[in-house]
């Protein structure tokens, strides 16, 4: 048997830690007579060890009268009622009576409560497969009375996997005295805190319809949770930490008890997501924009079930499970790509740089695919410009490659827009400060604009600083998604030009927001659904400046191959003057 080498006490064979001090016990074992000297020196004769070893400190509740002095009995009277010992080893309040309550483990080496082990044996103070505490510790239970099995119970015998891991988890269940105890695990993990994303509450519902389904298939009602009784777990999952109101459905009541879960469960998202009731007086257009707006939100899916048009879990689950996938599982689209630039026919160098990546992932047969677009158009002067663009380009790519994409191609991995959002902006600010430190360094004043696509199936997440530009053309028709952040783009907002003006106006190069200014330039995020046939257009002022909206839209109206698309492009900007460099990324879809 293995010795501790921090407090001598023996230990199973088996053991890794010690069960008396938590210390890792060593690889080497002793022989028999190191052991038997050094019990005999750590220990006075061996009566007085198992004296020690079987005598322990008697609690108030356990003394009797032959152990007490005048003194005790005098107190006697004043010593609480003894707490209930549950089959002899969980520990009852006084006036505990059937449904939930908090009970503690007397008996906590029958199972660790960090490992779950159950190896470890009685009088053992630390787990000797974790080496974790073992100490007396709270667990939410539930009570209940007569022969009859707890529904809890009844529950985990579900025959869908998934719904099931959803239930609260039953670490054990006992009978004493015809009642039925069944104590639940507790995980240390929060409970939800609202408000929550309306995304990530959707979700939350789905699963819980997935449950009703499974339930009311075994004539269960699953009852009213509220968000204190969610537990939160990683990915924006969620498992119930207690079913305060699970229970078998009577008979006749199926119809009711099934009805009130669902309206249950549109509580709770409520709850959730903070969504209040609200009335609308709208005319009949009105009402038909709004509803077409909102079909897939959930104050709809609330609507619905108040109203009956969802009227059974299978329906509500397929309708929140609908909005989530529509939501977070985006279509696959082809994507075809063309990128061409130019020194144009005045400059003597080019300071534009572009990157195009495209990614696409088919596994069995389920076709993905990502890409990454940038145009970025340097200032500063020759040495200057052609870096502060490149270092803008390299930056960027770097966060949203490492942080995006090798996440995007995990199997189980989600689209979460919000997160799309904030990569595309710590990008563009990571490529601004790459060039802000490279400035120092030189000792010159670089910077650049940039535009930026991220593209995840049908969706794009576009990022702009400066006058460089990102287009939507779909269906023969050309509109700017980004905005420009320039001198003359002001103007046009306040009335003080027309938007013809900003190609000839005097100050049209003057940029008000650039990378390499300052370290917290403000990112301009835009978001698009993209369609099949649709095209997506970044491009310098080199590009914009030469051949305007209405000649872009004409060449992209030929139709031809994305690469042909952009060299024609860039051509038509030289025939214009060519004024500075030119660069043109295309990205279609199909």
């Amino acid at each position: 048997m293995p010795l501790c080498n921090a407090c001598g006490q023996e230990n199973r064979s088996s053991a890794r830690f010690c069960w008396n001090c938590a210390v890792s016990l060593p690889v080497s074992r002793p022989n028999e007579s190191d052991r038997q000297w050094l019990a005999s020196t750590l220990m006075d004769g061996q009566e007085a060890a198992v004296a020690m070893d079987t005598i322990a400190p008697l609690r108030p509740w356990e003394m009797s009268a032959s152990y007490a002095g005048p003194q005790e009995k005098l107190m006697e009277e004043q010593i609480p009622e003894a707490p209930r010992l549950f089959a002899g080893r969980y520990r009852l309040p006084v006036d505990a009576t059937p449904g939930p309550m908090m009970v503690v483990d007397t008996m906590p080496w029958r199972r660790c409560w960090a490992c779950g082990s159950t190896t470890n044996e009685s009088g053992e103070s630390y787990c000797t497969d974790c080496g974790a505490a073992l100490e007396q510790r709270s667990y939410l239970a539930r009570l209940s009375a007569g022969d009859s099995s707890d529904t809890l119970a009844l529950a985990t015998t579900l025959v869908d996997a998934s719904a099931s891991a959803l239930l609260p988890e039953m670490i054990d269940r006992v009978k004493d005295n015809g009642q039925s105890l069944v104590v639940l695990n507790d995980s240390g993990r929060g409970s939800v805190t609202p408000p929550l994303d309306e995304t990530l509450a959707l979700g939350v519902g789905a699963a819980l319809a997935r449950l009703l389904v499974a339930l009311h298939a075994e004539g269960l009602a699953l009852g009213r949770i509220t968000p204190a009784d969610l537990e939160a777990l990683a990915a924006g999952k969620t498992r119930l930490r207690d079913a305060p109101g699970l229970c078998q459905i009577g008979e006749g009541g199926r119809a009711a008890a099934e009805r009130g879960d669902l309206a249950d469960i549109a509580k709770l998202l409520e709850e959730l997501t903070a969504t209040p009731r609200t009335t609308q007086r709208l005319d009949e257009d009105d009402a038909v924009a709004a509803v077409a707006a909102d079909a897939d939100s959930l104050p709809t899916v609330l609507r619905e079930v108040r109203t009956g048009t969802i009227s059974s879990a299978p329906d509500l689950a397929a309708r929140l499970q609908a909005i989530v996938d529509e939501r977070t599982r985006p279509t696959a689209l082809r994507q075809i790509v063309g990128a061409h630039t130019d020194i144009g026919m005045v400059r003597d160098h080019n300071e534009d740089s572009y990157l195009t990546l495209s990614l696409g992932l088919d596994n069995n047969n389920q076709r993905q695919g990502w890409g990454i677009y940038i145009v970025s158009d340097g200032m500063g002067g020759h040495a200057a410009g052609e870096v502060a663009s490149s270092l803008a380009i390299r930056g960027a790519a770097e966060v949203l490659i490492s942080a995006y994409l090798a996440e995007a191609i995990a199997p189980d991995a989600v689209y979460d827009e919000a997160e799309a959002r904030k990569l595309v902006r710590q990008a563009v600010l990571q490529g601004n400060e790459a060039i802000i430190a490279e400035g120092r360094a030189q000792g010159n004043d670089m910077g650049a604009t940039m535009t930026i696509a991220l593209v995840s199936g049908d969706r794009a997440v576009v990022g702009n600083v400066g006058d460089s530009r990102t287009y939507l053309y779909r269906e023969g028709k050309l509109r700017r998604i980004s905005k420009d952040h320039s001198l003359v783009m002001r103007l046009v907002e306040l009335g003080q030009i027309a938007d013809e003006d900003i190609y000839t106006h005097p100050q049209r190069n003057a940029v008000l927001r650039s990378l390499g200014d300052k370290s917290d330039v403000d990112v301009d995020i835009f978001t698009e659904r993209l369609h099949p046939g649709d095209a997506l257009l970044l491009c310098s002022d080199g590009q914009w400046e030469m051949t305007r909206d209405p000649e872009i839209e004409r060449v992209l109206a030929r139709d031809a191959a994305p690469q042909a698309t952009c060299e024609a492009l860039v051509s038509a900007a030289n025939r214009a003057g060519g004024e500075d460099n030119i660069t043109v990324v295309m990205v279609r879809f199909a």
